[in-house]
């Protein structure tokens, strides 16, 4: 279904739209590169293209029939058809305030190229592998709100699939669940992600706050604050920049001024920070975290999580997780820790290990 400029889709309580199964009722709208990412034709059960002042507003539910008891295993989704349940493309000044969207089969709200988003006080519900939350895909001017995502992948994952720049962001007391990444730039980053901030959320993931550069572009002046992380994982906290071929000899990008600040953070797991040896990620700042240590380092130590399952990492490269130390900075320069402090019956560990630069 496709919406114009200047219309306003308002979902009244109890009201329910739901999409159909059948492929033949979709128009692929765009392509993504089938290298980097599932689902290469992208389809979807709402969308827009090059239109401007859409609002889709009310208390009912947006629907995309992705049912949890018929949740398939990731390697079968991958030959499933599965639109996106909302796309908006090349698109301006779009509000999303109040509605549920529940059940889609891929990614749930992608914005692509837009600018001038609003996402206020919704509610999410995902259970199918690459059900993405909202994915900004080289947007600008993005806020989003009060809101609660649950989801099968990522909640909330900034990318550059086109090689367009994210700039300007805000997410504001939110709520993230999710066994993947509740918060997440990359991996697709051949443009800039710049100016995002992320504060006063409670997150629930495997990753926390996830930050995956390998495609030549720059994240630079990112900000985490206040926030509340419950995790069972290794690496909840992963700031890091590695190509996405190392054979191809294409540069992996370059971060740079990253904070987190004011976080309570409880969960076994660790930090991971890593750039390129000849780009070093450059002035990260961990100020004033909390962590209640609930487990030991795993023995044997379990490796770094690649972001993505469409990659080719070096099977020669160094180990670094084998350091039993809580934070690991690989190739770092400029890293700045202020009052972290571990506790509980696990804090009796490193509390940094450098390698490199």
């Amino acid at each position: 279904m496709q919406l114009k400029s200047g219309v306003e889709l308002h979902l009244s309580q109890g009201a329910t739209l739901r999409a159909s199964d059948d492929p033949s009722l979709y128009t692929p709208i765009a392509e993504h590169n089938p290298d980097i990412t599932a689902n290469a034709k992208i389809c979807a059960f709402l969308w827009a293209n090059e239109a401007e002042d859409i609002r889709i507003s009310g208390s009912g539910t947006l629907d995309g029939g992705g049912d949890t008891e018929a949740c398939p295993s990731w390697e079968v989704a991958q030959d499933l058809f599965r639109p996106a349940l909302c796309l908006f493309n090349a698109s301006s000044n779009i509000e999303f305030e109040n509605v549920t969207l529940i059940g889609s089969k891929w990614w749930t709200l992608h914005l692509r190229n837009c600018d001038h988003v609003r996402i206020r006080a919704i509610r999410m519900h995902n259970t199918w592998p690459n059900s993405d939350g909202i994915d900004p895909d080289g947007c600008r001017n993005v806020m989003i709100s009060d809101s609660f995502l649950k989801c099968g992948d990522d909640c909330i994952v900034f990318k550059s699939t086109q090689g367009h720049d994210n700039d300007n962001a805000t997410i504001t007391n939110c709520i993230l669940e999710t066994n993947h990444t509740c918060f997440k730039l990359g991996t697709e980053s051949f443009g800039a992600f710049r100016n995002i901030v992320i504060s006063n959320c409670v997150m629930r993931g495997h990753v926390a706050f996830g930050l995956f550069m390998k495609d030549g572009g720059v994240m630079e002046n990112i900000r985490g604050n206040n926030l509340v992380i419950d995790t069972p994982s290794d690496w909840p906290i992963l700031i890091d920049a590695m190509a996405r071929d190392y054979t191809s000899g294409n540069p992996a990008g370059s971060i740079r001024n990253i904070s987190l600040t004011q976080c309570s953070i409880s969960g076994p797991g660790r930090v991971w920070i890593e750039g390129p040896a000849d780009d070093p990620a450059s002035n990260i700042r961990l100020q004033d975290i909390d962590w209640k240590v609930t487990g030991p380092v795993p023995s044997p130590p379990v490796s770094k999580p690649n972001g993505s399952a469409r990659t080719q990492t070096d099977p020669d490269r160094t180990d670094y997780a084998q350091d039993p130390a809580h934070i690991l900075a690989i190739h770092t320069q400029g890293l700045t820790l202020n009052g972290v402090q571990l506790s509980g019956p696990d804090a009796e560990r490193k509390l940094i290990s450098t390698f490199g630069a």
